[in-house]
């Protein structure tokens, strides 16, 4: 087991205990709002933790949260209990699942966290079904985020998230077409939509 999986299997139980932001919930929110998730109908959201979108997701939508700490699933279970919700321990490298087969892909304070994030990126960007969405967030901008993460021990020390406008980039590299950028110190939001050539 690598260390991060480690890592966030210890927290797990206490996640939702750990201080968080005052404004953290509105933000959420505010991510959930702008990533569109009440249009969509299967919803991936990688590196779900303990489940902090799923209040926000309308019950008319199938989501499978996905994480690679199964104690975070575990926690993320006993929270939301319900049939539409289906739970998948995998690394955001290796999922499971075949091209074209969600609406939207949501990776919400998750990103920096990848060993490989632009291959994370391009495998995602192919389970979207043609027109589908991909939605990247945070609740600082990458500036911040990085500096709080330097300030850290263990694992997550050298984990970074890049500007969003560096994002965009890649994500057009890879053949999505970026319909929203935006960051500043305390707000990050990339969506791209996939053709699906």
């Amino acid at each position: 087991m690598n260390d991060k999986r480690v890592y966030f299997n210890e927290l797990a139980a206490r996640w939702d205990r750990i201080p968080a932001m005052e404004d953290a919930p509105r933000k959420i929110r505010r991510f959930v709002e702008r990533a569109a998730v009440s249009r969509a109908r299967r919803i991936l959201d990688v590196g779900c933790g303990t489940g902090v979108l799923l209040s926000g997701i309308g019950e008319t939508a199938w989501v499978v949260e996905a994480d690679f700490a199964e104690r975070m699933l575990q926690e993320n279970a006993r929270k939301f209990a319900t049939a539409r919700v289906e739970r998948v321990c995998a690394d955001a490298t290796r999922l499971p699942f075949s091209a074209g087969c969600f609406d939207l892909v949501l990776c919400f304070g998750v990103l920096p966290h990848l060993e490989e994030p632009e291959a994370a990126l391009a495998g995602l960007l192919v389970l979207l079904r043609p027109g589908g969405a991909l939605s990247v967030g945070h609740l600082l901008g990458s500036r911040e985020l990085n500096a709080f993460h330097g300030s850290l021990d263990g694992p997550i020390v050298h984990d970074r998230l890049p500007s969003a406008a560096s994002l965009a980039e890649t994500l057009e590299r890879l053949g999505a077409a970026v319909t929203d950028r935006e960051e500043d110190p305390n707000w990050y939001f990339v969506r791209a939509e996939w053709p699906g050539y």
